[in-house]
This record gives C-alpha cells, structure tokens and sequence, in this order.
C-alpha cells in the first residue's frame, strides 16, 4: 500500500522537530546554462575567482550531472528527487499532472521545520509550478534572513545572467552599458579555444568570448551571496552548493545529450561545525559519480530528515551516505516544438546515447536558440554554404541509433566509437544498462505525448501518465523492443513493423508506423497498413504517424489530406503540434497557403488548458515560424 505524501510529511514533523537546533543552513546558489567552464575545473579562459575559493574551502565534483540538458525538465528531477522520465516531466515544456506519491523536498523541509525560500526561478513542468505551500517565500525578495529566531533554513538563489537569452546582442549591449560587463570581451575573440564541432568564423568567437565575460559576472554574483552569509554570522553554520541547472550555453551543449549539455560544476562547502557530511578534505576532487536526482535524497538526510520510499537516486553527503551508483541516467524529448527520444548512460568515463528517433538531425531543433544567438545562425550558414568538415557537419545530419564515446580521450564527444570492435563488450554491457533502467523506472518517454490525453484523465482508470506508465496497463519491456526495433529502419523487418501496428496496444502500433516511415518503402502492402491505420486508428498520434510514414512511402497527397484534417479538427494543443511536425516530416507542407497557417493560428486559444497549453504555444511558434519565412519551407531532416 503507498504511503501518502501528507503522511510522510506528519511522520517527518514528528521525528525531526525536536532536533531543529541541531541541524545546518543549506544554500543552493544556482546558475543557468553552463558546463564546468570554471578556473577551479582547469577552464583556462575562466575568471571566476569566487567560486575558485569556493572549491578551495569545500570540494568540486569531476562527474556532476543533471540528468536532463535543459532546464525545466532538469529542476522537475531536482524537485521530486524521481526521474523526469519516471513521473512524465521529460518535455521541454509541459505541465503534467503528479499525483499526491510524488514528493516535493521543499514541503518535506518545511515540515521538518526548516524557513524555505526561493529566489526566484521555479519552472518545475507540472502541477508544483503553482503550488503555494511549496515554499515559505518564493520571490525576488525571498530571503533566508527572514526566518524565525534560531530557525534553520533552505534556500535556493537562482542566477540568471548565463542563461542562452543573455548571450542576445541586446543583452550584451544592456550588460555593458551597465557596466557589468567589459565594453570589448576580456578574453580576445582571436584567442578563444573553439571547440571541434564549431567552425573558426568570428561570429561564433565573440559569442565564446562574451560568454566567458557572463560567467565572470555570475562569479561576481555568488562572491555576493557568500559575503551576505559572512556578514550575518551564519557561514559556519550553513553548508553551501553551487552547481549549474544543466549544460551549456552556445550551439550544439545545452539541449543536448552530450556532455556539453548535462555535465555540470558542482562545488558543495561544508564547515568545520558540519565536518561529519563531508566526503573530503577542503580542496578535495571528488569523482564519484552524482546527479540531479540525487539532490532532494541528500538534502533531505542533511536535515535529519528520512527521504520517501518513492525517491529515485541516492544520498551522497554524510555519513548514512548510500553506495556510489556505477553509472548515471541521462535523457532528452521534445524540446519546444521538436519531438525527440534519447536515452544514455555514463559511468563519467565512457558515454552510450541511443537515439530512438535517428531521424531527426539535432540542428532542426527548437527555434528558440537561433532567435537569440549570433553564434547558432552563422553555423547554419556556414553548413548551408558547405563551410563545415565532417565533425562540424554531423549536427545537420540524420543521427546514428546509437553512440558510445570515451569522455576521458574525447571530451567533446566527436569521435563515435559505436563501429570500434575493441569497445564492443563494454558499449553492449552500456546498452543493456541503459534497457534495464527504462524498465525498471517505467519510462513514460516512449508515450506519445499527442496520446496521453486519450490514455489518462479524472474520467479514465489512470489520472496520471505517472500512474499509468507504473500500472499493467503499460508493457514497458514489449514496447521498448519495438521501439528499439522501429529505430533501426530495417528493411528487413518490414512484416515485424506492419505486425507491429496491428497489435492491441496503441503505442506499439505508433512504433510500428514509425518503423515504416523510417523505411520509407513504396510497396503496396506497406502503403495499404498505412492507409488503414491513417483512417481507422482510435488514436490521433498514431493515426498522424501512420499518414507521416505515407507522405514517404509514395503516396503525399493522401498524407497531406488526412494530416490536414487531423490538424483541422485538433482539440489537443499536442495534437496540432505533432499535426505540424507530421507536414513538415512528411514533405507535405509545401501544399499548405499561407491562408492555411492563418487558419491553424486562429487555433491557438488565447488561455488554454493547463495540461495542453504548451502545445498550443509550441505549435503558435511553428506557424509563426512559417509565415515568417512564407514561401519558404523549414527545413526538418
């Protein structure tokens, strides 16, 4: 029987409130969209001398991660100490409904006694982003300083001056009219260290340089927040972190299952007071392995308080510290208005990535990052006018099934070693792992989004995707056979794929049709599946799928009409925007008008629902997108 989280939180009042004088401060200082670009992590063209003394009191982590390469989905998994693609957070973004099991640390901190406050960014993809009693204060005044007389507390202090907005010409410009930043990049554009994936062009330079000059400005920031500890008496008394919300910021890191994108500096300061929780001397390096999910189980024992049984990861502060894991879980989905599935696994030295949907090269992603950075745009260019080498070019190439890199040898991870025999034993061994832990967690990333609406809801047996994906009404191991399977774009499995989409289930058909589409085979029987599913399928997503595939397979007008009216009838914002990814996929949306992508605009709800709202904002981004362009078509594959 589960335990509610309200009664968790009664026995956690009552087990840890007579020890509230006993127990440290805790301070997460948090920046955005940065890998460990830091002096202390041997980042030469790093000024940081803050977060340096930092590291020299406390102890950096070599192998920090944050499980999910962009924010939202990130702090999801720092919230409930669960997997995004466990509780069904995994989307960039989305507001999924959680179940009462499903725990937040911050409640369960306050409950124990602690003063919590947040300043000021949340963004936790689901129903906690509204949530009131989450926090004591959470707001740009919110400050720890506001707690009762000899009250412990937690508090969290977001900045914001790396995120990827403020690398805009604008940004940069205000920053220096400010006089936070210099007026010319510290670091000489000529003297940057590219990384192999970015072409030698002075657009993509400037872009390194000034991000350096943000990341100083971040440190001048942290240096601010550790004297107001000083200043208060209450340092040697409070244990500190500083880490990153994922990787980044520029082309290519944040976004993207990479190391550039879920690597992360994680540098944690425990005073003398508080010596028992540390895992090191002072200037330690500590290489085992951590993530995000880690984080709320670790806190949680920091306070003296028993983490819920529901909590994924392990505690890796203290003396009740769990066993070092062997490996960490990563993934990446849709992001913005691009649908993606990508799994991977790191033990920090060796990196496996299956890409479940290869097909989509990561370039053709969300709009977003080009509309706010020079460097994104001029390596378009340079692809586009057949400027880039082969390590430059793959970004804009169809993606392999599956990857395996040596992080120690290439930490950039360009060199693919998936075809190298002598890493054969140890990549399958990696692949199994990575197999294994989607079973075991219930990943919820193989669902269709599109078609969660019609598989949960108040009115269904399941209200949650959470509770769905952990019923039997979700094969997991079945479905990610298939899933794995209709990746490949075998040919030769042809009959699995049509078997595939006449099974009960409706998203092992999905994978079935997907398997065609990436066959792309004009024969009539393959045509005839296709059809009969594009008309008859109880499921939007699958029907959609199913008229993608048929746009390849020799018959786009067909396609065309039945995606129109998929997308003409939608009253799922997620169903448009797979509606819209599905023209674009199938090389149909050239027969769209302009008038076309008026209409569908018209479609956007001016306050929608909350649990689809992000599909219809994607999905306006798409038809803006278009129009501006007009007659141009986006290019997607």
């Amino acid at each position: 029987m589960r335990m509610k989280l309200s009664t968790v939180v009664l026995l956690l009042v009552c087990t840890t409130l007579t020890h509230a004088a006993d127990r440290p401060n805790i301070l997460w200082i948090t920046c955005e969209d940065i890998s460990p670009y830091l002096g202390c992590y041997g980042y030469k063209q790093a000024r940081t001398p803050n977060l340096d003394k930092l590291a020299s009191e406390g102890f950096r982590y070599t192998h920090a991660y944050s499980n999910a390469p962009v924010c939202a989905v990130a702090r999801s998994t720092l919230l409930t100490g669960m997997y995004a693609s466990t509780i069904g957070t995994e989307h960039m973004r989305c507001t999924t409904q959680l179940p009462e099991v499903i725990p937040a640390y911050p409640k369960l901190l306050r409950a124990a006694g602690y003063y919590c406050t947040n300043n000021v960014k949340k963004d936790y993809n689901s129903n906690y982003e509204t949530d009131a009693s989450l926090w004591d204060a959470s707001s740009q005044k919110a400050h720890w300083k506001n707690r009762k007389p000899g009250q412990p507390f937690f508090a969290v202090y977001n900045i914001l001056v790396t995120h990827e907005s403020q690398l805009s010409p604008g940004a940069i410009k205000k920053y220096v009219a400010a006089g936070d930043i210099p007026k010319e990049p510290r670091v000489h554009p000529a003297d940057v260290q590219l990384p192999p994936y970015h072409p030698d062009l002075p657009a993509i330079r400037e872009d390194w340089a000034r991000f350096d000059d943000l990341i100083t400005l971040m440190d001048r920031i942290v240096g601010e927040q550790l004297r107001a500890l000083d200043e208060a008496g209450v340092a040697e008394d409070t244990i500190v972190f500083f880490y990153s919300d994922h990787g980044g910021m520029l082309s290519r890191s944040k976004h993207y299952i990479y190391n550039t994108g879920e690597q992360v500096p994680l540098i944690i300061r425990v005073p003398e007071k508080w010596k028992r929780f540390a895992p090191g001397a002072p200037g330690s390096a500590i290489d085992r392995p951590v993530s995000f999910v880690d984080f709320a189980k670790t806190v949680l024992r920091l306070a003296g308080a028993e983490p819920p049984k529901v909590m994924q990861g392990s505690c890796f502060l203290g003396p009740d510290a769990d066993p070092a894991p062997e490996y960490v879980h990563l993934y990446r989905d849709r992001m913005g208005e691009r649908y993606d599935t990508s799994r991977a696994v790191t033990d920090g030295h060796f990196y496996f990535i299956r890409n479940f949907m290869p097909h989509r090269p990561l370039a053709y992603d969300s709009r977003y990052p080009y509309t706010v950075q020079t460097n994104w745009n001029a390596l378009a260019d340079a692809y586009e006018a057949g400027k880039c080498n082969a390590i430059q070019s793959r970004f804009f190439e169809p993606k392999a099934t599956v990857e395996f890199y040596d992080t120690d040898r290439d930490p950039w991870q360009v060199n693919d070693l998936s075809h190298d025999a002598a890493g054969r034993q140890r990549m399958e061994r990696m692949a199994a792992e990575v197999d294994r832990w989607m079973i075991d967690t219930h990943d919820t990333g193989l669902i269709p989004e599109a078609m969660w609406s019609q598989l949960i809801g108040p009115d269904k047996a399941h209200a949650t995707i959470y509770e769905y994906a952990q019923s039997d009404a979700y094969p997991i191991e079945r479905i990610l056979a298939a899933a794995k399977s209709a990746g490949d774009g075998d040919r030769d499995k042809l009959g699995d794929y049509r078997a595939m989409m006449r099974d009960e289930h409706p998203v092992m058909r999905y994978w079935g049709a997907y398997g065609l589409f990436l066959v792309r085979t004009s024969d009539e029987q393959t045509q005839a599946a296709l059809r009969d599913m594009m008309m008859h399928d109880a499921y939007a997503a699958n029907r959609l799928m199913a008229a993608q595939a048929l746009g390849r397979c020799g018959d786009a007008e067909a396609a065309f009409e039945a995606i129109k009216r998929e997308a003409t009838h939608a009253t799922d914002g997620y169903v448009l925007l797979t509606a819209l990814n599905a023209f674009q996929y199938s090389h149909t949306d050239d027969r769209l008008t302009q008038a076309d992508w008026r209409e569908y605009g018209k479609m956007i709800p001016k306050k929608s629902r909350d649990f689809d709202a992000h599909g219809y904002e994607y999905a306006g981004r798409m038809i803006d997108d278009a129009l501006a362009i007009w007659p141009k078509r986006r290019p997607v594959d």
